[in-house]
């Protein structure tokens, strides 16, 4: 009973964003969307040289899609770099014909303030993307996109695959359209995900209660849920031991754990181009009795493979509360270190 009373108050808790993602992904582009292809028409109208994507942690993953989809389908150069990286690196090519998008929830994330400040100190032009528009960060950029909600992940995700889709399609780009129109029949199937998606979560969380450390696989379009639940979720939330590894390059290295190990791996499979590699991967893992636990974009055949982050995410999640909860964490918002003033240094900074 008291499991089922702290799943009821999980679902109103930050971490959660599963209860609401098909509403406000559908309310999101709707309110945004005009404004995020408007976006893209002045990059082409501009002459943009360079699309900057920077943030830290769940917020520079949410990003890293912007940057796979511009290569894929456009010769717009881009980069999707960790906030200090982006400071330290300092790019010869960031100046007044680059763009450069950060995001932050809090809109206060020390390292992506950093950032900010540096772009603009180059001329750059900084769009925010933030949850609310009077947040630090918000109140500096350039231009603020703010999505006002709980959905840290989905909605700048969102922003960052409607932007590029919109720059590829206005570059006379083969196939977005089909992209685009999939991204804004989503929120259905979302909301339909969250319910059909407890029972078995539930049963995959007790299977894998007494397990401490994941490795989560992912690579192409799931590359980056694939780091956000290896690093900032399992690790951050589920307080257990975990790593993120690209699916590939688990063959040149890290398989060797086999040697005297059955570890636990978490995959996550795509339906795109990555798959062969990745099937022979799973077959590698299976092979070698490791402890498997596979989120398979097989099983949704009318999404388009690249909306796979979209699709993988409410099952992964919820697989993440109820284990979490398993584990006897009752506050899924509360941190440990993160949030409490010992990790970020700076006035107005909040997080981590």
């Amino acid at each position: 009973m008291e499991l089922e009373l702290l799943v009821e108050k999980a679902r109103k808790s930050l971490l959660f964003t599963a209860p609401i993602l098909g509403p406000d992904l559908e309310r999101f582009l709707r309110e945004q969307g005009p404004a995020i292809k408007e976006m893209a028409k002045r990059v082409i109208q501009e002459g943009v040289q360079h699309i900057y994507w920077v943030g830290a942690g769940n917020s520079w993953v949410n990003l890293y899609s912007g940057k796979y989809l511009l290569d894929k389908f456009t010769d717009l150069p881009s980069d999707c770099l960790t906030s200090y990286e982006f400071v330290w690196r300092n790019p010869a090519r960031l100046n007044e014909k680059a763009w450069v998008f950060l995001a932050s929830f809090s809109g206060s994330t020390e390292d992506t303030v950093a950032a900010l400040r540096h772009a603009k100190t180059k001329m750059a032009h900084t769009i925010a993307i933030v949850n609310k528009s009077d947040s630090l960060m918000g109140q500096e950029a350039d231009e603020v996109v703010a999505y006002d909600s709980k959905a840290l992940y989905i909605l700048p995700l969102a922003m960052a695959y409607l932007f590029a889709l919109e720059v590829a399609r206005l570059k006379s780009a083969q196939g977005v359209d089909e992209i685009i129109q999939g991204l804004y029949g989503l929120p259905p199937l979302l909301s339909k995900q969250y319910v059909d998606e407890e029972a078995p979560a539930r049963k995959l969380a007790e299977e894998f209660a007494q397990e401490n450390l994941f490795y989560t696989l992912g690579c192409g379009p799931l590359y980056g849920l694939a780091y956000k639940f290896g690093l900032t979720v399992f690790m951050e939330n589920m307080r257990v031991n975990g790593s993120f590894i690209e699916t590939t390059e688990f063959r040149h290295g890290p398989a060797e754990i086999f040697g005297r190990n059955r570890p636990t791996i978490v995959l996550l499979v795509g339906t795109d181009e990555s798959r062969p590699i990745v099937d022979r991967v799973l077959a590698l893992c299976q092979a070698n009795h490791a402890h498997m636990l596979i989120y398979d974009m097989a099983n949704y055949p009318d999404v388009h493979p690249l909306l796979a982050p979209f699709v993988l995410m409410i099952p992964l999640q919820w697989f993440a509360v109820w284990s979490s909860l398993m584990r006897g964490i009752k506050d899924l918002d509360e941190r440990v270190l993160m949030g409490h003033g010992i990790l970020g240094q700076g006035k107005g900074v909040t997080w981590p």
